[in-house]
This record gives structure tokens, sequence and C-alpha cells, in this order.
């Protein structure tokens, strides 16, 4: 490996491959199996910063949400294999790839820099803000979560809680680091950020703020220790401080409570934005950067007992539900959909507005029922394109009886209604000259089809009150038809008029007494036939 990669490559490594090791695990043969089974046209390259478990997370979530095959590469072995990444991506580029996807921060910053025209989605990139990315065509999904995630925990652990702190030694924590001051506000909190001329002065600054701090923000710092953690970790235990972080494996080594975003959600969201892109539905540089809004919260309730820190019953909960969760992802990367699907249904059952959990029992579903809902949501895709609006309801209807979760068909269904519901008003706006009557039906077919359509409903009202005074000649013409026994005429113009004024009694009478005639004369010719 050049030396220049090396250094992009340590401080990720020092923060990720040393201390985070290990969330939630994964198989290579069933990652590579499942992305090889996935048939497209289209095969498009995933750049691995490294073989990190969180990495691997996040590759399933992409295959999960890319509608194309993979081929997977990772950063250092490519190194190795190549003598010049400038060259490799040169002659990648000039193949025309429809999209580039990066996973990490080093993938991302080696293929930005040498790719300029392929547009580069990149994911699990810690403050993508600060990306030093010269190319416009980047797009992707961050990593981040936010203070004001944790500030909002705290608030849940004690009313009490008062004097937060973070401490960081390098530029690239800073960021990180200044967002509490945004929210501690918000949350009723003082929080001060300490910036250390290294971690060697770490024990004097924690000396300082002891029987200050009520609690403690590890951040995502490249210079921060396994030691200087177990440190913190030691005096926060022996003060009675709660201690937050973002890796669930500082958790497990020592810290109170941590909030990771959801890495395979990640991945889907991912292959969500790299499937508008080659579907060309938008641009590169129209998604810009999201970051992910699906959190896992992590509980170490020995090191908070040891540490005097009373864990309300609800925050147990919400860890209990984040560890199911984990496994509900384990079984189905393991191919144990039942299973899988069994475990996120009971999540639901207790928190029916988890997104993850709703995410991936659509994702244990399709797996189950193999191409069957993608094949009717590409008709009704189809059909809704075509305006048959009637048939492509049928489909997303079809989808959602097999799973009523996926947001997908469901939305489609709406826009389908309301697609058959402005189809419907046009064409009574077309009639309305030429046959107010008709017009009149197809706006009470609008309304049937979507009852808020306020612009059929608007339509109705204002050609009712147009025909109104007309009723009265309807009217006579209506009685006229009766009175000379043309009953079937006489219902004609009687039930228009009830379209004009459907309380309009005497019309109803009228009616009542003409079908009352004419099924009268109807059972006279059949005796006189026989």
């Amino acid at each position: 490996m050049n030396t220049s990669l090396k250094k992009i490559l340590l401080p990720f490594t020092i923060i990720v491959g040393t201390i985070i090791t290990g969330v939630v695990v994964f198989s290579s043969a069933s990652i590579a199996s499942t992305i090889s089974s996935r048939k497209s046209s289209s095969v498009i390259e995933v750049l691995l910063s490294s073989d990190s478990s969180i990495y691997e997370q996040a590759l399933f979530g992409i295959q999960t949400g890319l509608d194309a095959e993979l081929k997977v590469k990772y950063l250092d072995i490519l190194s190795d294999q190549e003598n010049s990444l400038e060259v490799y991506f040169r002659n990648l580029e000039s193949s025309s790839p429809p999209v580039y996807i990066t996973v990490g921060l080093p993938a991302t910053q080696v293929a930005a820099k040498y790719l300029h025209k392929t547009p580069l989605v990149f994911s699990m990139v810690q403050n993508p803000k600060n990306l030093e990315i010269e190319t416009t065509n980047a797009c992707g999904i961050g990593m981040d979560v936010s203070m004001e995630e944790f500030f909002r925990t705290l608030r849940d652990f004690s009313p009490d809680i008062k004097k937060v702190y973070s401490f960081y030694s390098s530029p690239s924590a800073e960021y990180g680091a200044s967002e509490g001051s945004y929210f501690d506000l918000k949350y009723r909190l003082s929080y001060e950020k300490v910036k250390l001329p290294s971690f060697a002065t770490l024990e004097s600054e924690l000396n300082r703020v002891k029987g200050e701090a009520d609690a403690i923000m590890i951040l995502n710092d490249p210079l921060l220790t396994q030691a200087s953690f177990l440190s913190i970790s030691e005096f926060a235990k022996k003060n009675k401080i709660i201690l937050m972080t973002e890796f669930p494996a500082l958790v497990k080594l020592g810290a109170t409570f941590g909030i990771s975003p959801d890495y395979s959600e990640i991945g889907v969201l991912t292959g969500k934005m790299a499937n508008r892109i080659l579907n060309k539905e938008t641009l590169c540089r129209k998604e810009g950067i999201q970051i992910p809004d699906q959190f896992s919260f992590h509980l170490n309730e020995e090191f908070a007992e040891k540490s005097g820190i009373a864990v309300p019953s609800h925050l147990q909960e919400r860890a209990k539900l984040s560890g199911l969760f984990n496994t509900g992802v384990n079984l189905l990367n393991a191919g144990k959909l039942k299973s899988a699907k069994i475990i996120f249904q009971n999540i639901l059952q207790k928190d029916p507005k988890n997104q993850s959990a709703l995410s991936y029992q659509q994702i244990t579903v399709e797996r189950q029922t193999g191409t069957q809902t993608k094949e009717l949501l590409s008709k009704a895709k189809k059909y809704y394109e075509q305006k048959v609006f009637t048939l492509a309801r049928a489909e997303y209807q079809k989808v959602l009886q097999i799973n009523p979760s996926i947001q997908e068909a469901r939305d489609g269904y709406q826009a389908a209604l309301l697609g058959q519901s402005e189809q419907e008003r046009l064409r009574g706006n077309g009639l309305e000259s030429s046959n107010p009557f008709e017009a009149i039906r197809m706006y009470l077919a609008s309304v049937r089809t979507l009852p808020t359509n306020t612009a059929a409903h608007a339509s109705l009202q204002s050609l009712r009150a147009r025909q109104s005074p007309m009723i009265g000649d309807y009217l006579k013409s209506a009685i006229d038809s009766y009175n000379q026994r043309e009953y079937e005429e006489a219902i004609r113009q009687l039930e228009n008029i009830l379209l004009i004024s459907p309380e309009h009694k005497e019309a109803s009478e009228y009616l009542r007494l003409s079908v009352k005639k004419q099924e009268a004369i109807k059972i006279l010719r059949e005796k006189l036939a026989r």
C-alpha cells in the first residue's frame, strides 16, 4: 500500500479497527450469495474502505436497496493489486459506469480524487460536510448521530442532569464537539467542549471537572486511544457520571449508553439513492448529502449500576428492542426469514412507529415472496404511467395483501386513487356544456373514488348551482312524460333532477311512482304473454 493511502486509512483504523468491532455478525458468504442472486442488467462496483463489520452491514443494506448486481472491492486489496489507482479509475470511468458506490471515508476520498464524470454515491461517512471533495458529482449518506439525540436521551435519564462535557484534540472531532453548543439550552443542559493539546493532559482536565460533570460525551476523535477511553470510563464510574458514545463496542467496553446509526438502514438508503440515479429520476448534485434518522440504542446496565446511575424502565425497554432488532437482522442475513419476520413483528407490536423494524419486516417478506412483490409493483407502476389507474390500484392492492407494510405500495395506491379521481373530474369538466347530467355523474364518481378531492367537490357544487334554476322546467317535462305513461323517459328525467338536487321531494315521489307503474306494466305484459 502506498504511503499516502496509509495516511488516509490510519485515523479510521484507530477508531474503527482497534476499538469499534463486531456490532452485528455478518457472513461474507451469505452476503456474496445474496448479491450474486440479484438479477439485473447493471453491475455496479462498490468499494469498501475495509472489511469492518459495520461496513458489511452497510453492504448488506446496499444490496437490499439496489436493483442491480454488485461487484464488491476492498480498498486495501485494490491498492495492492493496482500499480496506480489513478490509472484504475481512469480506465473505469472510460467504460462510462452509471454510478459508483463507496463505503467509508477512505474509499470515498480515493474515488472522489480520481472520478470526474461518474456519479459517486458514498455511504457511512462521518462529518460529510467536511469532506474535501472537488467533484460536484458526489452525493451520499452520512453516519453522524446528532448531539441532540444524546441530549434528549440524557433528559430521559433524569431531570436533574445539568453539566455535560466532551473532550477532543483533533480538528476532525471539533465539528461534533461544537454541535452540542446549539442544542444544550433546548434540553436545559449546560454543555462545554474541552480541547486538549493531547490526550496526555486528559487526567488533569478530568480532575478539573470532578464534582461538576453529570455526563461526558465520547467523541469520534482519531487521537483517542483505548487507554484514554478506559481512563474516562473509570473516572465516570467512580464519580457517578453518565458516559455516552456513538459506538456500541465502547458501550460494552465501559460506557453507560450509546446511540449509533442503523448501519444496514444507511446501506438501504444508499442503494435507493443509487437506484434513483440509475433510473435517471434525479442527479447526484440534486440528491446532496442525507443523514440517517433511524438509530440503535445500546445500554450497559452493569456499568450504570456500578456507576450508581438509575436507568428508567422505558430506556431499558428501548435497549432491549434495539438488541432484538440486531438479532432480527442477523437472522435475516443468515437466511432464517421466518424467525426474522417474527422478531420484527414483535418489535412492531411494542413500538408500531419503529421505522427500522418496519423496513426490515418489509425486506423479510420480500425475501419470502421472492420476486412476486417486485413484479406486482412493476406492473402497478406501468399501469400508473399509462394512466390506467383502476388496474394500477388493483396491482398495488395485491402487493398490500402480501405485505401491508410496503410503503411504496401504500403511496402508489394513494397516488392511483388521486389519479383516477382527477381523471374522472376532468372528464366531468369536458362534459359540462354537452351533457351536464353525465358531468355530474363523473364528479360524483370522482368524489367516491377520493372523498378528499376538493376540486371535484367544488366542480360538483358549481355545476349543481348553475343547473338548479332549470329544475322547474325539467320537472314539468318529467311529469308530462309520467302522465303520458312514458315511464322510462320520466325515470330518466327524474333521475337527472335528483343528480342536481338529491333531496328534491317531488322528483323523488314521482320517481317512486314511475318505477312502480313501470314494474306493474311489466308484470301485466308477462301475464298476457302466457
